[in-house]
């Protein structure tokens, strides 16, 4: 056990001098393994959310069997029992991963702007939960909180047993487990679960002061949620954050709806240590000036889509750059065509560090990457990335 929490150190400090853009070993490997893991083991998310050893037994074994030197989560990433006791939610698992089901989120009014402005709290509380469960729906009141309390153990249970699997990561396979806390961006919580996509657009043309304003609002409830999940910062745990709606966003648009809330979130919690995982979904090209203004050295960036290259030159003294290992690579590109693309990443993007070999997208379904492949390229960059 001794050897593995060695290893475990060496991995979080190989980590976090990539973060921090300092002079480093080697180039550190992340995987981003996520609904992909249970394809890889051969079960299925339906059996593997109701035996937890199994669960372990699938992510542990993706985790594992190639040469990562931290993982982002520790198992199954959303608590659908939790959602299932409270009879409702926008999640859904018919295709065996975790998908947001679309057009199911507009569950609110541009019209209630100002009720929502006036107490955020009082509004989610009293009219988004009723809307959205279906255990307030019927029923009386007794039966109601006792529907409730059931739900609240669920998404306990699930909290604890998240700790449990990065703390048995830790002790088996000296390998740290990322994730702490998903918090949602202010935005993005209207987006996913409040407007939907259809409204959110609808009032960033129409209502965008009203959103503005309503993003601020729901900053301190953010920041409240994080320190609930991580209280205070740790070497090896990140605040893990996933970026929704900016890529559909002009620049002027971004710049008055999303970005205050997002910057000061960022900030606060930068000032007291904490780093963060940021997964900057599609392509974010026309926003990287934004990027340049955050904290440095405290954020492992993961983008989708954007070409690292240039991304590395504005702001990659800044936020220390992961990905470029597209996942359809992976799965549809040979064993030496996807070690040619590992070996130009690493020619390109680790001189002077700040680099974090992973793949474009979280490896979601079956046909996000080869076993084989993902071996091959895991392998070489261990070896290749180097620093001499």
């Amino acid at each position: 056990m001794m050897d593995n929490l060695k290893l475990y150190d060496a991995r979080v400090q190989r980590m976090a001098r990539a973060i921090g853009h300092e002079a480093n070993d080697r180039v550190p490997i992340f995987g981003l393994v996520d609904n992909w893991a249970l394809f890889y083991y051969g079960t299925t998310l339906s059996a593997a959310k109701e035996e937890i050893e199994l669960e372990y037994a699938a992510y542990a074994k993706a985790l594992t069997d190639f040469k990562f030197d931290m993982g982002a989560f520790p198992g199954i990433t959303f608590p659908l029992k939790f959602a299932e006791a409270l009879e409702g939610g926008i999640y859904s698992n018919n295709t065996e991963t975790i998908q947001i089901a679309t057009s199911k989120s507009e569950i609110m009014s541009p019209d209630e702007y100002p009720e929502f402005n006036k107490d955020p709290m009082a509004f989610i509380v009293n009219k988004i939960l009723p809307r959205k469960c279906g255990i307030f729906k019927e029923g009386n009141a007794g039966e109601m909180f006792q529907k409730l309390g059931r739900a609240l153990g669920e998404f306990s249970a699930f909290g604890q047993s998240r700790q449990l699997l990065t703390q048995r990561y830790k002790i088996e396979h000296g390998l740290p487990i990322c994730c702490a806390a998903a918090p949602f961006m202010p935005a993005d919580l209207f987006l996913d679960c409040i407007r939907d996509f259809k409204g959110t657009m609808m009032d960033v043309r129409r209502n965008s002061d009203a959103l503005a304003e309503a993003c601020m609002g729901l900053l301190e409830l953010e920041i409240k949620a994080a320190y609930a999940i991580l209280p205070s910062p740790a070497e090896d745990k990140y605040l893990s954050i996933f970026l929704h709606l900016p890529p559909y966003l002009k620049p002027k648009d971004f710049e008055k709806i999303y970005w205050p809330s997002f910057k000061a979130y960022i900030e606060h919690f930068a000032g007291q240590g904490y780093k963060f995982m940021i997964l900057f979904e599609k392509n974010w090209e026309h926003l990287h000036e934004f990027l340049t203004e955050l904290p440095k050295n405290c954020i492992l960036g993961l983008f989708e889509e954007d070409d690292l290259r240039k991304a590395k030159k504005i702001f990659g003294d800044t936020i220390c750059i992961g990905g470029g290992m597209k996942t359809t690579d992976l799965q549809y590109k040979t064993r030496e065509q996807c070690l040619d693309i590992a070996k130009g990443l690493i020619d390109d993007l680790a001189p002077g560090g700040g680099y974090v070999f992973t793949t474009d997208k979280v490896m979601l379904s079956a046909n996000d990457g080869t076993p084989e492949n993902l071996k091959a390229v895991t392998d070489f960059v261990y070896e290749y990335g180097v620093y001499k």
